[in-house]
């Protein structure tokens, strides 16, 4: 923001009050003396000059909110704002090289979760899903979101849009509980393993050790030890997941999800329903 010139003109005198040479010499208080008028001549300048700078900072203010910056975070509002329909083309526009649809309709925006992943070779790895809970887009919604993206993304860089099934989580444990639950520990054991998976940030991270708190927070757990625990993304078999407790010892901290986000097991003998062992005590 501009400085008053007479704040700027004020600055000046200050300066030259302060000099060894010039405080002892300029000492007049005459609004006439000479120095007094160059200072304020000079403060004038430079009061004009700041209120220049105020307006163009403006001007490239209002261009850089009115332009499309091509972050990852305007990436993303972006494609959550991307419309489908398997009857009408929805075709995008670009005014102002801001995109936008001529007709905006949010009840045909179907992803429901987006994340943004960059790296340093000019590839950005966009993963998205649909519905809630999320489920991966089909053949042709997915080519329709690739168009969209390759349209409003940034010139030089390369983009891949990627929706895959959940990946799967397999829980082998030894539940400890207390007799008088007997009756419901079961389900609300699996509910609760259920709503942890359900409740991880898309493209986020399951860990070992909050899968336990979750499972131990149960009321009637009293213990939970860990037996064999799996992941896999959904195009890998059952026999071919990552181990990350196997014969109760630990073998990985966590599972980066592969698709964004997860479920528990549904191979036929291996669901939550057919691996957890309830022990009453």
């Amino acid at each position: 923001m501009a400085r008053p010139t007479a704040l700027i003109q004020q600055q000046i005198l200050d300066y030259i009050a302060a000099d060894e040479t010039l405080g002892s010499l300029l000492i007049s208080t005459s609004r006439r003396a000479i120095f007094r008028l160059l200072a304020y001549v000079v403060a004038v300048g430079i009061n004009i000059l700041e209120q220049l700078m105020d307006i163009y900072q403006a001007v490239l203010e209002a261009i850089a909110g009115a332009a499309a910056p091509g972050s990852g975070p305007w990436l993303q509002a972006q494609i959550l704002k991307f419309q489908y329909s398997a009857d009408v083309p929805q075709i995008i526009q670009l005014v102002d090289f801001a995109p936008m649809y001529l007709v905006e309709d949010t009840t045909l925006r179907i992803i429901t979760r987006c994340s943004i992943t960059t790296n340093l070779a000019n590839s950005v790895l966009i993963k998205v899903a649909t519905n809630d809970p999320p489920s991966a887009l089909s053949s042709d919604q997915l080519s329709a979101l690739q168009s969209y993206v390759n349209q409003i993304g940034v010139a030089g860089v390369t983009y891949q849009v990627q929706s895959l099934s959940a990946d799967l989580l397999f829980v082998n444990a030894q539940i400890f509980y207390q007799g008088q639950y007997g009756s419901s520990i079961q389900l609300a054991v699996i509910t609760a393993i259920n709503g942890y998976l359900a409740a991880l940030p898309f493209n986020g991270r399951m860990k070992i050790s909050d899968l336990e708190e979750t499972i131990r927070e149960v009321p009637g757990v009293t213990d939970v030890v860990l037996m064999n625990v799996k992941a896999r993304a959904a195009t890998v078999v059952f026999s071919g997941g990552t181990d990350l407790v196997i014969n109760n010892q630990l073998a990985s901290r966590y599972w980066d999800t592969v698709s964004g986000y997860m479920i528990g097991e549904n191979t036929s003998g291996n669901t939550l329903a057919d691996s957890l062992v309830f022990i009453p005590e």
